[in-house]
């Protein structure tokens, strides 16, 4: 395992997909420029037009319209000239040794492709963010990705989240990229190709900040996640996969109460189930924080993330999701 710093003589192209400049847009490229002890270029590609004169001279601006994050990585990755790539999601925020940590983990271990490392929500946020960001601690929320919500040690994973990641370009390209039909899920995808020829390492030095949306757009972004069941699992990668399924299959299971209630015997079962499920959310929540207030409003966030995700699960499967770039990107 690597903790010594090396020099990096190598560029690195950030890559940041955006459909507009905005304050969070360029507090993102700010925190890109800030990197140390190594060249960096930046790439904006964004949905709408952006006056140059907004932008720093190191930034160069890419626009392709309306297209899936995805396709907008690949188009940028095809025009870098450089040896490592960055991913990092527009309304995040790198530390800056991001991708001098990042790149000296990919020289030191050439069976590496992909170094990701913990996102983290801003420590300045309040209200519903500052507890939506707490929730995320928990696996009943992130799931088997829930390792990158906290400083944890390293330790090669299967899956890395398109908001942090730092990467060998050639490896991206023979797995031809991102999948561009996919909106959502483009990095499970991408993840699922790579670890078939190299690895994937999470490094608590690669480390960047995310910012927690509130609380109706948290609910409007869980929703799109649900929709994205079916590329899930179209790939066939099932045990990597099964979460994703978890909260279609409870949300199910509350929608049946009427057809348990006229069974005594499996009501009683049912009762059971549900108790011991509150339970389970409960303690999940006490890990999380001893104050009552914030476990009570906790465990209101996670029940809403399993059901908002679930049924976007369920509009998905009865074909009847419309625009979900609309819900995902839904901020206000």
């Amino acid at each position: 395992m690597i903790t010594k710093k090396l020099k990096v003589k190598n560029n690195c192209t950030i890559i940041i997909p955006s459909i507009n400049l905005n304050k969070e847009v360029k507090a993102c490229i700010d925190s890109c420029l800030s990197q140390k002890d190594i060249k960096i270029n930046i790439y904006l590609v964004t949905d709408k037009i952006v006056k140059k004169k907004y932008l720093p001279n190191k930034v160069r601006y890419l626009c392709f319209g309306s297209i899936n994050m995805s396709e907008k990585r690949n188009r940028a990755v095809k025009l870098c000239r450089d040896k490592y790539i960055a991913f990092i999601d527009s309304d995040a925020a790198a530390t800056n040794d991001w991708v001098v940590n990042g790149i000296n983990i990919l020289k030191k271990n050439k069976n590496i492709a992909i170094v990701t490392g913990p996102d983290l929500p801003f420590p300045n946020q309040k209200g519903w963010s500052k507890i939506i960001g707490l929730a995320h601690k928990s696996f009943l929320l992130s799931g088997s990705k829930v390792f990158r919500k906290n400083i944890n040690k390293q330790v090669y994973c299967s899956q890395a989240s398109s908001c942090n990641m730092i990467l060998v370009k050639k490896y991206f390209l023979k797995v031809n990229g991102m999948n561009e039909k996919i909106y959502i899920g483009e990095d499970i995808d991408l993840c699922d190709k790579i670890v078939k020829i190299k690895k994937i390492l999470y490094s608590p030095l690669v480390k960047i900040f995310h910012r927690t949306r509130n609380f109706i757009p948290f609910i409007f972004q869980r929703y799109a996640y649900g929709t994205s069941i079916e590329h899930i699992f179209s790939r066939g990668v099932f045990l990597n996969n099964i979460q994703f399924s978890i909260p279609f299959l409870i949300l199910i299971y509350f929608i049946f109460f009427p057809f348990f209630y006229i069974l005594d015997f499996y009501f009683q079962i049912y009762i059971l189930s549900i108790i011991a499920f509150s339970t389970l959310v409960f303690f999940e929540s006490l890990k999380i924080s001893k104050n009552p207030i914030k476990i009570f409003k906790i465990n209101i966030i996670i029940y809403i993330s399993i059901f908002s995700f679930g049924f976007g699960s369920l509009m998905k499967f009865l074909g009847l999701t419309k625009n979900i770039k609309r819900s995902y990107t839904y901020r206000s």
